[in-house]
């Protein structure tokens, strides 16, 4: 497979929700300046804020190759093995790999999460095919020797 790449920047894709959130943001500003009269706080608040949001507010860049799975932020860069994840999760705005087989509440800090920028069905297939083959492939070296691709060690 050759690598699949793309950049998903949510803002550009929900431009009311982008000022909506600026709204929020300056109003929360506004509020701690008026309350506690003084920009330290006010900052402090800002930037926490900010931290939360980035996400929608900045490009990230995505890559799918055969190996590995690399995510790049403004600030962070992960880099992941296939072999790390044992499902995944799509939703509307994108798929969560997990390295859980079933569903978990840490899934979402031990996964990665791929969003489509109008690539939905090409990043699928990749998914499919990295996640959902791989578990047959080992399903049917279990089933052949009985003992298991792992050598007996239980992990997929």
């Amino acid at each position: 497979m050759a690598e699949l790449s793309w950049t998903a920047w949510p803002m550009l894709r929900s431009p009311v929700r982008a000022v909506a959130g600026l709204a929020v943001i300056a109003l929360l500003a506004w509020t701690l300046q008026s309350w506690l009269e003084t920009g330290y706080f006010t900052v402090l608040a800002v930037l926490l804020m900010w931290g939360q949001v980035a996400g929608f507010y900045l490009p990230t860049h995505y890559s799918l190759t055969d190996e590995s799975v690399f995510v790049k932020g403004l600030v962070s860069r992960k880099e992941k093995s296939w072999s790390e994840f044992r499902s995944f999760h799509k939703d509307r705005e994108g798929v969560l790999l997990s390295p859980f087989v079933g569903r978990s509440r840490l899934e979402r800090f031990r996964g990665v999460s791929l969003q489509f920028h109008g690539n939905r069905d090409e990043v699928m297939a990749v998914v499919e095919r990295m996640i959902v083959n791989r578990e047959e492939d080992v399903r049917d070296v279990v089933d052949e020797s009985g003992k298991g691709g792992d050598g007996g060690q239980g992990a997929v």
